[in-house]
């Protein structure tokens, strides 16, 4: 288990800023973007590969009129070679039209891979820590201690 240099998580840092940046302005090709060519996003249904995923995410986001995602804090695990493993806290604030309103916080499970020099999230495991009214009135959940298994 290798601990990360400055320079990893930086450009970690900043993969999982892009990942927000892309979903504030619903760009597909930039959310995209933030993928390995191979990568997994776990939301209770497996998607795999960027061009199935894109595909997917852009079909969610045309539900949505409006979103602010954001990064709230991360912690890189392990850097091994051109591979990482680590954890992002976020938020989003979404506007589903006609006063739907709903907040989520998030942890994301992450796998990283490094190809040409450039940062790529491998796997993606979705975990909710709060999904409601924005006034805090639904339900909360803990994060496992350990990552959760892929399913």
């Amino acid at each position: 288990m290798g601990k990360p240099t400055t320079d990893d998580y930086v450009a970690l840092r900043q993969l999982a800023e892009r990942y927000a940046d892309a979903v504030n302005r619903f760009d597909p090709q930039a959310w995209g973007q933030t993928w390995s060519p191979d990568g997994e996003w776990h939301i209770g249904e497996v998607h795999k590969g960027r061009e199935q995923m894109v595909a997917f995410w852009t079909d969610i986001m045309s539900t949505i009129e409006n979103v602010w995602m954001h990064v709230y804090s991360g912690v890189i695990d392990d850097v091994t070679g051109d591979t990482a493993r680590g954890r992002w806290y976020m938020g989003e604030v979404t506007n589903r039209g006609e006063g739907a309103r709903n907040m989520n916080s998030l942890c994301y499970f992450d796998t990283y891979r490094r190809l040409d020099g450039q940062w790529y999230i491998q796997t993606r495991k979705l975990e909710a820590l709060y999904r409601g009214p924005p006034d805090l009135s639904g339900n909360f959940s803990k994060i496992p201690a350990e990552a959760p298994a892929s399913s």
